[in-house]
């Protein structure tokens, strides 16, 4: 399985783009990070619209490959950090459960109350966002539903890079499963991201790893 990692600039909300781009790379599927659709909603949708989860779907079936990225999903009312798997018509959703609070996400979102694995037919992802990693016990919940790999995209500050790298590695030695961390660069005003995206090995050791400011595809087969 061939997998396109994106690290893009969290202001760069133009997915279209990149898709195009990765086309005749023989991907199966391409991976975005947490809220790339938007950027960070500090204060809420921004008067930003927000496509519908039935319509990016239609978008992406015209693409060659699958598609996973996280995005705002308002359903019955609510509004959830999501991370969904596109897969031609279908979709699968896992919406965040651990909100981080200094970034206003108890303010604007509500949590998911459930893990999720996405099953790509020959892999099952395990899936978490950002905060989520700092809870160790979510890991030992996708292992045990029989994660072949984990994901973790995020919105991760560059002035704590340096313990989003260690929590990867903790990660996937805890687990004993590849983890996959998608983060962004760039600084919206808020915050600069510090990128850095991964791939980690069962034992810790990094397979492939991004830098801290540049948007970078990183193309791996597992």
């Amino acid at each position: 399985m061939k997998l396109s990692i994106v690290q893009k600039n969290i202001n760069d909300t133009n997915l279209i783009e990149v898709l195009d781009d990765l086309k005749e790379t023989g991907a199966d599927i391409v991976l975005f990070g947490e809220l790339a659709l938007t950027g960070c909603l500090y204060n809420g949708l921004e008067k930003r619209v927000i496509q519908s989860v039935e319509d990016l779907s239609i978008v992406f079936q015209a693409y060659p490959f699958d598609v996973m990225i996280g995005l705002p999903r308002v359903a019955n009312n609510k509004m959830y950090n999501s991370y969904i798997y596109f897969n031609k018509s279908n979709f699968q959703i896992y919406d965040k459960i651990n909100l981080f609070e200094p970034m206003n996400e108890t303010e604007h979102f509500n949590a998911g109350e459930k893990t999720v694995l996405f099953n790509s037919g020959s892999k099952k992802f395990g899936v978490s966002i950002c905060y989520d990693i700092r809870f160790p016990k979510m890991y030992d919940q996708l292992k045990e539903k029989g994660a072949d790999i984990i994901l973790i995209p995020a919105a991760f500050p560059r002035v704590r890079i340096a313990v989003w790298k260690e929590l990867l590695q903790e990660r996937a030695m805890q687990t004993g499963l590849t983890i996959i961390g998608i983060n962004a660069v760039g600084d919206d005003g808020t915050n600069e991201f510090g990128g850095t995206s991964m791939v980690i090995a069962p034992d810790g050791a990094i397979i492939a790893q991004a830098d801290e400011i540049n948007e970078t595809i990183i193309e791996v087969e597992l």
